[in-house]
């Protein structure tokens, strides 16, 4: 038989072979991560038809004559080191490797390796494969959550689903301190608030005030007084001004009854309110209905056509003109003014009785509101002290410290024995009297009980020592008022305390830059909230970052805490490019929950493929190096990317046609070996 046959089906098998290579890759051109084969060829055994042999003196020497007997495949290699292009994805646990690193993984008995980075997390928080659940092997974190490298075991991304709160110890008071601020005129002065949290997450705010240091200043000033005396008549009779308006509805249409309409029945009609007004508990006025009170904003109801039917004179003068009321209820509103007369009212109110609107304050300096006189149905006021005879007003004029013109008022009981023989000076509720009351104040003592007594008017001069006090340049006190509790009500801790709750604070005089507070060379105080139990800690608040100067005369002062925290929940996690795996929380804290380990080989292509993208160790790939892949320099992770299929389509293709061109010539061969054979045949013929 011809060994060109042979030689030629052995070319068949090879070219086979090669395609089913190339048809594989093809196929997988777009797997996650795989790695282009390739297939090289061999020649086969040879057989020797002669040997060679040596030159000799008279002779050269002669090659070997061999005749091969085909081709083999060589080997089929794995681009293991070139990588696929990268395709993003979004997804947080889709990582692609950079370098030649693997990732590692088990399927609990077995150990792995992939370049396949699709992974997802299982109900039990495990970082595992997509397609078959393998666990990503790593390694885990200490009870200070340090990555310790001296195992390999699972990842686990859901192993710290919340993040413990913190007392807070550490706090800032920051900003610009201007003297100037209206806020420090008031008692607690420039307020600021600093945020803290108790152990057990819960948040509090802590309040200081501010105050600007003060020395004791004095001055004088001239003051010119007039004074003028007055008698009080013995009894001041309160009276009801109200105004009196009637109105009615027609067809549900509200109308008001004017005296326009009818004068005689609006005088018929106030005489016979204020008659029953004045006796409304002995009622005999069927037509009317209700109660008023003195001073009180209140209605009462009038029947019209039975007040009318009942008064003839009144109908009467109502039917000449025309008009009979027949209106079922009048309402009659009271506007509740209350007036004094040192006479005693007569209602309806004349025209020319006399009632002074005044507030009922300024007549309380001088009688009792809370005693009426039982003589008459509306309250007289006795005097409010038997031996309040004479008043003696006295006006004061001075400059005030804006160089402006003030007049206040003094007003003095003669009948009283006071300093220097002078009458006891009245007070309002044992204090002084607001200005806003002096004009209501002259409006009593003007109904003197004898209008036509003369008094004279003295007129003088005296000095007053007037001590103040002056701001002390740079100087500040902060204070401790009080704290938020965790339900917003305001608490004052001050007493629960121990130690101080008040501190110095300083500024440079000259460039205002912040010198101490407390103490000389300290930058902060502390205030000890672990004395309200077991939750708190100390606190210190660092006060460097302020400074005094103007700013626009506000205060910019703020607070803030350096530390502490409420309780968190987990609210993401991300993979860095170490493999570093950390878990974000809603209090803005974050932890390590492990890091992704990479395997490493000698003969990364001595690996043998175990299917879903796996590959196993073999003899010659050499054992695996668990590293960490930055900081061995093997490469680095990108997560929310993949690497897809090495395979580069045309040079597939161009193989294929190679393939199909050498399977071709090697058919060739066979067809043409066997027409040499079949002429050998024919030759007995």
């Amino acid at each position: 038989m011809m060994r060109s046959l042979f030689s030629g089906v052995s070319g068949l098998r090879s070219h086979q072979t090669r395609m089913d290579v190339i048809g594989n890759n093809i196929a997988n051109v777009n797997t996650t991560g795989y790695k282009a084969k390739s297939l090289n060829f061999s020649d086969m055994l040879y057989q020797t038809t002669q040997a060679a042999t040596g030159p000799t003196v008279s002779t050269g020497g002669t090659n070997p004559r061999q005749i091969g007997l085909g081709v083999k495949t060589a080997a089929i290699n794995t681009s293991i080191t070139q990588e696929g292009s990268s395709q993003s994805t979004g997804n947080p646990f889709d990582i692609k490797i950079s370098g030649e690193a693997f990732f590692v993984v088990s399927d609990g008995t077995n150990t792995y390796y992939t370049r396949d980075g699709s992974f997802n997390v299982d109900e039990a928080g495990n970082l595992c494969m997509s397609s078959n659940g393998f666990i990503v092997q790593g390694w885990g974190v200490d009870a200070n959550g340090d990555i310790v490298q001296s195992s390999v075991g699972n990842i686990n991304v859901m192993a710290k689903n919340s993040y413990e709160a913190a007392a807070t110890t550490q706090t800032i008071i920051k900003g610009i301190v201007d003297k100037n601020d209206s806020e420090f005129q008031s008692a607690n002065g420039k307020q600021v608030n600093v945020p803290v949290y108790d152990s057990q997450g819960y948040q509090y705010n802590m309040k200081f005030g501010i105050l600007p240091k003060t020395t004791p200043t004095s001055s004088t000033r001239s003051i010119l007084n007039t004074a003028n005396a007055y008698d009080l008549p013995a009894n001041l009779y309160q009276v009801d001004a109200s105004k009196l308006s009637f109105s009615y509805k027609v067809g549900g249409e509200d109308r008001t009854l004017t005296e326009t309409t009818s004068p005689e029945l609006i005088e018929a009609l106030n005489k016979a309110v204020w008659d029953y007004v004045k006796d409304q508990n002995n009622n005999v006025n069927s037509s009317i209905t209700g109660t008023h009170e003195l001073g009180k904003e209140d209605k009462i109801t009038i029947n019209l056509k039975t007040f009318v039917d009942a008064n003839t004179d009144l109908k009467n003068a109502l039917l000449d003109k025309g008009i009979l009321y027949n209106i079922t209820n009048l309402e009659v509103a009271f506007s509740g003014e209350i007036g004094y007369s040192k006479e005693p009212p007569t209602y309806p109110l004349s025209e020319d009785f006399s009632v002074s609107m005044i507030d009922k304050d300024a007549v309380g300096l001088f009688y009792d509101t809370t005693k009426a006189s039982t003589t008459t149905t509306f309250p007289a006021y006795a005097l409010k002290a038997t031996t309040m005879g004479t008043i003696t007003a006295i006006q004061q004029v001075y400059k005030n410290d804006n160089d402006e013109s003030v007049t206040d008022y003094v007003f003095k009981d003669n009948s009283a024995t006071g300093p220097n023989g002078d009458g006891e000076e009245i007070k309002l509720n044992g204090g002084e009297i607001p200005r806003n009351l002096y004009n209501d104040i002259l409006k009593v003592l003007g109904l003197k009980t004898n209008p036509d007594t003369k008094y004279p008017t003295e007129t003088y001069t005296t000095t007053e020592t007037k001590t103040g006090e002056a701001i002390d340049e740079g100087n500040y006190t902060i204070s401790l008022l009080g704290m938020s509790d965790k339900n917003g009500a305001d608490v004052d801790i001050r007493t629960i305390l121990n130690g101080t709750s008040s501190w110095d604070l300083s500024y440079d005089k000259g460039d205002g830059k912040f010198s101490y507070v407390g103490a000389a060379g300290s930058e902060s105080f502390t205030v000890n909230l672990s004395a309200l139990g077991p939750n708190f800690s100390n606190v210190t608040v660092n006060m460097s970052d302020t400074s005094s100067g103007d700013n626009g005369k506000k205060c910019s002062l703020e607070g803030d805490k350096l530390d502490g925290r409420k309780m968190g929940t987990m609210t993401g996690v991300t993979i860095g490019t170490d493999g570093l795996i950390t878990a974000l929380y809603s209090n803005g804290m974050f932890a390590n929950l492990g890091q992704i380990c990479v395997g490493t080989f000698a003969n990364a292509m001595g690996l043998e493929n175990a299917g879903d993208n796996l590959y196993q160790a073999t003899a010659n790939s050499g054992d695996v190096s668990i590293v960490d892949i930055k900081a061995s320099g093997t490469g680095t992770l990108t997560t929310g990317v993949l690497e897809m299929s090495n395979v580069d389509l045309s040079q597939q293709f161009t193989d294929m046609i190679t393939t199909q061109r050498g399977f071709q010539a090697n058919s060739r061969i066979i067809t043409t070996s066997d027409s040499l054979l079949e002429e050998l045949v024919n030759l007995k013929r």
